[in-house]
């Protein structure tokens, strides 16, 4: 998809026939790939044979049936999905939900055995779609797949460079489209009822939470804990081969216990256990073996059937941290952080204490007991804050881990640096510097060269901006890198730019190619972080930032220089602004919609600021404190939900003012049910 977007911009512009750099591309990417052989027991073994029959052993004895557990899920789930939910997911599918699954898929993605992509389903719908239909009706209604439907191409990927053990691939399956659509269904349906289910400290695949999450919390917990001196522990956990060794049994329990129905839990082991795949090696399949644990990674389902999993996880640790077994960390004394997760991505968060990571080493091993999930000691690694080295020494070769030293890469951003200093970008301007070279300058052309500043150049650096203010210098660097590129500079050679970079980042309409400004573009992700406080003030990170900063995150208030929290730098940047005569927080409106979303009391959903602030004496009567909008706004009068009626006085009066404010918000309150989709509030 890369070269095809690169070749229709090319052509668009250019209309040459730079056909070269393309395949170049390519067929660099397939040689990079190509397995030549692989290292087994000391001895290069480089037989086409002999090759393809290590990585069948070795894949068949990784999903092979696992034995008897070793322990067994005795704890009840507080979060259980409600019977209105349950018969929802097990309903009779629709049409429409199948075709919006085959439109769902993609369409040039690689094809599983079946060989069919999902471009000639969307293409030719009007001939395939009754016999996709009855295929997935069937099963629905048996619980079954033929055989063949749910087999798959295992492609295998390169875990690091220069990969010569099999163990360093990463086996991604290929799977067949008819089973593909049956779990883009099922899927669809078990996104909806995720969010009510999985805890906040999981923040991977569900609604309002962002991969972005977890390194914003530990950048502000570290800077709290340097601020403060506290000592502290971070235990980054690594799982070996997280999503290959998931038992299907402790799945089906877990399901179990958060109430899916009969109906649901036959669909789901349907689809694992008549999972088979063989391995593609240099494009040659070979023998097809069937699976009997773990979760195919390329599987639509994988993904949320994980988080279910790492959700015991969270339950038995919680029950531990409340036991006050494990003490994790009270940021400004109200808010207890002990572990967050992301997918297999799990981090441990505490005081330091030698009880505190036996502990956590003890939970770990239980759940390894449970659900086949176990530890790469290996790989984890263990990190104190204002604890001296050698007692991290001495626990690391206890555990047998590795130390983790600040600033580290936590799902791809820094964690620990300061951000502030020109030299913590070095590697990024490096990478950007290496993405380019001579050749590729030579061979494409202009419109080539366009196309890679706006697709790669200004993509390469966005994850650390979305978190971290970019320093002005580093801004100029990197423009001036794309600027040359794009102009076809030499750093060794002078060369005239004939047009200004600054008419090259002005959009089309105004004469420019649409360019981003790398200014503008961080600006505007760091400032995404103030809307979410704002719409999303209940959440993990913002109440972080509330236990750190104050309940209103220091919005406003102008903080001294030199701090190496990410929140902070956005705070200074609103300052930036509001001298420069711009407002940000004016410019933030709640959209009411129906209401229901909205907290009447706690919202700033009006003008002047929140209800519960304004008119406290009123907020003290009310006896729903948490209603919404929508549910307040359709009862009789604004008292229907006191406790009782006020009786004079200040709560009078307030009352009387909160009735007045109502009226001017809405043309006809308490008349009857209020149409809030087509008001626009502040």
């Amino acid at each position: 998809m890369e070269a095809a977007q690169k070749a229709k911009v090319k052509w668009a512009v250019e209309g040459d026939e730079n056909f070269g750099f393309f395949h170049g591309i390519i067929n660099k990417k397939r040689n990079i790939r190509s397995i030549r052989g692989v290292m087994v027991d000391d001895t290069w073994i480089d037989n086409p044979k002999n090759v393809k029959k290590e990585f069948l052993d070795h894949l068949v004895e990784r999903f092979c049936k696992p034995g008897e557990p070793m322990a067994t899920l005795q704890m009840e789930f507080p979060n259980q999905i409600q019977l209105d939910q349950r018969n929802e997911l097990e309903s009779d599918v629709s049409n429409d939900e199948i075709k919006k699954a085959v439109w769902e898929c993609g369409t040039d993605k690689a094809p599983g055995p079946d060989g069919f992509t999902f471009g000639f389903f969307s293409h030719f719908w009007h001939l395939v779609e009754k016999e996709v239909q009855d295929d997935v009706r069937y099963f629905s209604y048996s619980n079954d797949l033929p055989n063949g439907c749910n087999s798959s191409f295992i492609a295998l990927i390169p875990k690091i460079p220069d990969a010569n053990l099999v163990k360093d691939f990463r086996p991604i399956s290929l799977i067949g489209s008819i089973y593909k659509i049956i779990a883009k269904i099922l899927t669809n349906r078990l996104v909806c009822v995720m969010g009510g289910i999985v805890n906040e400290v999981q923040s991977a695949f569900i609604e309002d939470r962002q991969i972005l999450d977890g390194p914003f919390i530990l950048n502000e917990m570290l800077s709290w804990c340097k601020k403060r001196k506290k000592q502290s522990l971070i235990f980054k956990v690594d799982f070996e081969k997280a999503y290959d060794s998931v038992r299907w049994d402790f799945l089906e329990n877990v399901l179990r216990k958060f109430g899916f129905g009969d109906k649901w839990c036959k669909w789901i082991q349907c689809c694992l256990h008549s999972s088979r795949g063989s391995i593609i090696i240099n494009g040659s399949p070979t023998d097809e073996f069937q699976f009997g644990k773990g979760l195919k990674q390329g599987d639509p389902l994988s993904p949320f059937l994980f988080i279910l999993i790492m959700e015991t996880l969270h339950l038995s640790f919680q029950r531990v941290v409340d036991a006050g077994m494990f003490h994790g960390l009270k940021l400004g004394g109200t808010l207890n952080l002990s572990h967050m997760f992301y997918a297999d991505d799990a981090v441990f968060v505490g005081e330091w204490s030698e009880n505190n990571i036996a502990t956590l080493v003890h939970v770990l091993d239980c759940f390894h007991k449970v659900s086949g999930l176990k530890i790469n000691m290996n790989k984890s690694k263990i990190m104190g804050t204002h604890v001296d080295h050698d007692k991290v020494s001495r626990a690391a070769n206890k555990l047998g881990c590795l130390i983790l030293k600040a600033p580290f890469l936590y799902l791809g951003s820094y964690v620990g640096g300061n951000m502030n200093r020109l030299k913590s970008w070095d590697d990024i301007i490096n990478r950007v510097r290496r993405r380019l070279s001579n050749w590729k300058m030579k061979m494409l052309s202009i419109g080539g060269r366009l196309t890679l500043v706006k697709s790669v150049l200004g993509s390469m650096p966005i994850f650390h901006m979305s978190l971290f203010k970019v320093p002005s210098g580093i801004l100029r660097t990197l423009e001036s890198i794309r600027s040359q590129f794009f102009n076809g500079i030499d750093g060794s050679k002078n060369k005239v730019s004939w047009v200004q970079w600054s008419k090259v980042l002005a959009p089309k309409v105004n004469g420019g190619l649409g360019v981003s400004s790398l200014f503008a573009l961080n600006r505007g992700l760091i400032f995404k972080w103030v809307w979410r406080f704002v719409s999303h003030d209940n959440s993990l990170w913002a109440r972080v930032i509330k236990a750190v900063h104050g309940e209103d995150g220091n919005i406003g208030v102008n903080s001294k220089n030199g701090s190496n929290s990410a929140w902070l730098n956005i705070v200074r940047e609103i300052n930036v602004l509001s001298k420069k005569g711009i407002n940000l927080m004016n410019h933030l409106r709640i959209n009411l919609g129906n209401g229901e979303l909205t907290s009447f009391w706690d919202n700033d959903w009006c003008e002047g600021g929140r209800l519960k602030d304004r008119f406290p004496r009123a907020y003290a009567l009310d006896a729903c404190k948490e209603i919404t909008v929508g549910s307040k706004l359709v009862q009789p009068t604004i008292t229907y939900s006191f406790r009782r009626p006020p009786r004079g006085g200040v709560k009078q009066m307030q009352t009387d003012e909160l009735t007045t404010l109502m009226q001017k918000c809405f043309a006809n309150p308490y008349a009857g049910p209020v149409d809030m989709d087509v008001e626009r509030f502040r």
